[in-house]
């Protein structure tokens, strides 16, 4: 009944996804852009027609490989049980070492996580392209190239090298360019917001937003940070290119950037919950149970109170379990119950993984 639950579930999930795709797809086929009036002294208008830096088809392939990689090799490899990636410091018994082998290697629920994941940033990135497209049709604002693509003629037959044009805005012309396609000119009136903005600025800070949660970065305290600002320089040199480009003008890539950075944000606090995941459990003993209290304090023997505080675990992040601090043994609780309260209270636990 489970399974069928979930099963359930999973479909149902899977034609909403399909459903905000053939959205998109609508939206492209059938509807058509605002149509925008303009001036002939415009200057804003008035920039030549150049090759994007960042294509459409690269666009589309980093967008959707760079971000579903990254997510499927966290996914995969940063749970590993405390018990296998300590495998090569202790030796173990053969029996030890199959029961760890049979914790830490769970492949159906680790895929189970990637799917989860990568499902979540798909969702959202479906919303911001429909966000996009909606916002797109709705202003129709020319390109910087305008005049250079439409070449638009009035009905009279007149253009805007007549000097009579000049200080009349202009809605009623059609474009008479001869040497350009029909999508370049479906998109001359598309220019804000920016596409590209919105759509490298939504996956790389969706993708900052979930290194910060689930990177382990042990080895070095800034590795992860590192990363994070890798991915968000791209974006933001992608942002920076249309305008260098005269595909945008600066305010379509600043509303670009906005919309993408606000559903980032929405997808990862509210749909795919990444800062407050619960961690897949390995086996029954996630949290470390509390050390047992030691005996009281036999007669005659000092009236000072051998009760010792609990040992703390020392702090992981992401959904990595809560490790035991290594010298929380048996022993070293005995030990430490002869030392005084206030050496007690000053040991430090720190994990070198991760900063506040």
């Amino acid at each position: 009944m489970k399974r069928l639950r979930s099963f359930a579930r999973i479909t149902f999930d899977l034609l909403i996804f399909a459903a905000v795709c053939l959205s998109e797809l609508a939206l492209r086929k059938w509807f058509r852009p605002h149509k925008r009036g303009f001036f002939c002294n415009d200057e804003s208008l008035q920039y030549p027609l150049r090759e994007s830096t960042i294509g459409v088809t690269l666009m589309v392939s980093i967008v959707l490989a760079v971000p579903s990689l990254v997510i499927m090799v966290i996914e995969l490899f940063k749970q590993l049980s405390p018990q296998a990636q300590s495998a090569g410091e202790k030796r173990k018994s053969p029996p030890a070492m199959a029961q760890n082998s049979k914790q830490g290697c769970r492949f159906g629920a680790r895929l189970m996580h990637c799917y989860a994941q990568i499902g979540y940033y798909l969702f959202g990135l479906a919303l911001t392209l429909v966000a996009t497209h909606i916002t797109k049709i709705t202003v129709g604002r020319l390109r910087p190239h305008f005049f250079a693509v439409c070449q638009p003629q009035m009905p009279d037959g007149s253009t805007c090298k007549d000097s009579f044009n000049y200080g009349r805005y202009i809605e009623d012309y059609q474009c008479v360019a001869q040497n350009m396609t029909e999508s370049t000119l479906d998109q001359v009136g598309q220019s804000f917001p920016s596409g590209h903005s919105s759509i490298f600025f939504y996956a790389m800070i969706y993708l900052a937003f979930y290194l910060q949660s689930a990177l382990s970065t042990r080895a070095s305290k800034l590795l992860k940070h590192l990363l994070q600002f890798i991915f968000i320089m791209f974006a933001w040199y992608v942002a920076l290119s249309r305008i260098s480009d005269y595909w945008h003008h600066w305010s379509d890539v600043l509303a670009g950037i906005l919309l993408g950075a606000c559903i980032a944000f929405i997808v990862a606090t509210y749909v795919a919950h990444i800062f407050v995941r619960r961690p897949m459990r390995l086996n029954s003993n996630v949290a470390p149970k509390p050390p047992a209290k030691p005996s009281a304090s036999p007669a005659g023997s000092s009236g000072k109170s051998n009760t010792t505080p609990p040992v703390l675990p020392a702090y992981t992040f992401g959904t990595l379990p809560y490790l035991p601090h290594p010298h929380a043994t048996a022993a070293a609780v005995a030990a430490a119950a002869a030392a005084q309260q206030q050496a007690q209270f000053a040991q430090t636990y720190h994990n070198y993984g991760y900063v506040p």
